[in-house]
């Protein structure tokens, strides 16, 4: 994957982490607000995952 890409990508992966802590922030069902959260945290590990890849190749 070309570095443009990769960056798209992790662009990408970070807003839908942002958009998974939104969402939480906005409800009252703690168990659905913890299940989003914990999804933040997975796009937010491959993205820094993504970066850590593209470091490696340069």
């Amino acid at each position: 994957m070309d570095s443009i890409a990769m960056e798209d990508e992790k662009a990408r992966l970070l807003a839908e982490a942002r958009r998974c802590r939104r969402l939480a922030a906005s409800i009252n069902d703690q168990e659905t607000a913890a299940r989003l959260n914990a999804l933040a945290e997975d796009y937010e590990r491959r993205a820094n995952t993504s970066q850590a890849g593209k470091d490696e190749k340069e």
